[in-house]
């Protein structure tokens, strides 16, 4: 046979083995491209059993195709099915959802799905194309929760609580109470024991409100070291039970080495005609009056705590305190310092050194000479404590005395 006859007999065999080979080949390509693929395929009868089940699918669910061929496609996707139908019953259109499909073990997993339904000669089906959206669902509810939440405590932030005002403000939620708090001397305890301490009070006075609110309550951070709280269908009997769950939790925190007062005010909306937001004005109001009567008390009970702590960290004695105290008493008699002013220098002897309350133990002890990167840090001090004692109405009037005191002033 010369090579035109053999051209010619390929020419007559090629389509015989198109047709022969063409089914097997296409059913090959489709097995091979559908495992290459990272998407999980699944392909459903219409009677909804799974006739294919490729290798993403497997490590997507935990379990192989014997274990789900044959069997409803509901055993991974315990949505109703007859709705799954729905959203492919056009046959012309893709169709995309998101779905919580369940794994082998039952944990369930959060599920983009693409789903076109075909015919053949076999009968109808339906390909699904599934892509776990965990991360993005996560994502999601993450962006969520911080829109509604304050990141430092996990209460609501204010914006939340302004959007639950007006939703509650109607009149089947009457009478609507209004509880705002602030945590008294917050500002001397943040410049005393630095910032991460004032966090942690700010999180130890969230959990006292919020373990003495009920479920219904809607608490948030109004700004600062301020907290307000919503109280639905609440009377004057319900808010006082409140406050006083709120002052019992705050003096059994107290005890501890930062005292710890909210100082509260509530007002009640008990008519529809009030203006809910001059009930909200008259509830901070309230709260600015009794935190004024507070401030005293609670500022002296914080310098009382610093004090303590200052002796310890340093070992300064208490006959040292007094020697100086004496000198400096000694010294204003010697010079005849009016009365107004020898109280202030007393005051002075007591608390010039306040400010290292905030530097490192291990500086203050040292016995050898301070590095340069040590020295620079105890030289604060002064600044420190000026800060401190602007912040205390015990201490404000020393507090420019307190700043200079290693002034040279040759």
């Amino acid at each position: 046979m010369d090579l035109k006859d053999t051209r010619e007999s390929s020419k007559k065999i090629m389509p015989r083995f198109k047709l022969e080979k063409r089914e097997l080949l296409l059913d090959d390509i489709f097995y091979s491209l559908s495992n290459i693929v990272a998407d999980a395929i699944i392909v459903a009868d219409s009677r909804r059993r799974t006739v294919y089940f490729n290798k993403a699918a497997e490590k997507m669910f935990g379990c192989t195709s014997a274990d789900i061929l044959g069997r409803s496609i509901s055993h991974i996707l315990p949505q109703d099915i007859l709705s799954f139908n729905d959203k492919v019953k056009n046959k012309t259109k893709d169709k995309f959802f998101e779905v919580l499909g369940r794994k082998k073990s039952g944990e369930k997993i959060a599920l983009g799905i693409s789903a076109s339904g075909w015919e053949s000669e076999k009968g109808a089906f339906t390909t699904l194309i599934l892509r776990d959206i965990s991360e993005k669902k996560n994502a999601e509810e993450k962006l969520l929760y911080l829109s509604f939440h304050d990141n430092l405590t996990g209460l609501y932030n204010r914006s939340y609580f302004d959007e639950e005002l007006q939703r509650l403000n109607t009149t089947r939620q009457l009478p609507l109470s209004v509880l705002i708090g602030d945590i008294d001397g917050f500002k001397l305890v943040n410049d005393a024991f630095g910032y991460k301490h004032g966090d942690e009070l700010l999180k130890s006075t969230a959990k006292i409100l919020k373990d003495s609110c009920r479920a219904e309550d809607i608490l948030a951070r109004w700004g600062g070291d301020e907290f307000v709280i919503l109280l639905p269908k609440t009377d004057i009997k319900g808010v006082q039970e409140i406050i006083s769950r709120i002052e019992l939790k705050s003096r059994q925190l107290a005890s501890g080495e930062i005292p710890l007062n909210i100082s509260l005010g509530y007002a009640i909306k008990k008519k529809p005609a009030e203006n809910i937001y001059s009930i909200v004005k008259k509830a901070e109001d309230l709260m600015k009056q009794k935190k004024l009567i507070q401030n005293k008390k609670v500022s002296n009970a914080i310098i009382s705590s610093i004090k303590k702590k200052l002796s310890a960290k340093s070992y300064e004695s208490t006959e040292a305190a007094e020697r100086l105290r004496k000198l400096a008493l000694d010294f204003a008699k010697f010079i005849k310092l009016p009365k107004p002013e020898t109280d202030s220098l007393a005051l002075l002897a007591d608390f010039h050194n306040i400010g290292k309350v905030a530097i490192k133990k291990n500086i203050l002890i040292k016995k050898t000479k301070l590095a340069e990167g040590e020295w620079q840090i105890m030289k604060m001090h002064p600044e420190i404590g000026f800060r401190i004692a602007k912040s205390s109405t015990q201490l404000s009037q020393i507090a420019d005395a307190i700043l200079a005191h290693h002034e040279n002033w040759d």
